[in-house]
């Protein structure tokens, strides 16, 4: 009895692995990738990461969050180098954010678009 509840165990824990697998995966590419929300942010510092003609910039916000600045074909964003040039240091910017911070994941919210805060 005790050899069949062990085995039995061995599987339950193979299901419930490969479900929270299977939801990671799913919260990741889809959770949150379509929501745009504007945020007023002041840059604190600014990246570019990028080589090889693969664009990657990032930037620090007062609040400590650092954003990504990438091209987003989901949202047919394709002007990612564009605002990251429009970006200064210590200016304060009303910004358009697409996606979720995860942090544990490395996951970093996406400026798409941004303009000066009056």
């Amino acid at each position: 009895m005790k050899r069949k509840l062990k085995n039995l165990s061995g599987e339950i824990f193979v299901v419930l692995g490969t479900v929270l697998v299977a939801l990671a995966f799913y919260l990741v590419f889809t959770w949150g990738d379509r929501a745009v929300t504007m945020i007023e942010i002041t840059v604190v510092e600014k990246f570019d990461n990028s080589e090889a003609g693969k664009s990657d910039y990032r930037v620090t916000a007062d609040t400590g969050e650092e954003f990504v600045i990438q091209n987003a074909e989901s949202q047919g964003f394709y002007a990612a180098s564009r605002v990251f040039k429009m970006l200064e240091v210590g200016g304060t910017y009303q910004a358009l954010v697409t996606g979720r911070r995860i942090p544990i994941l490395g996951m970093k919210r996406n400026i798409i678009e941004a303009i000066p805060s009056p």
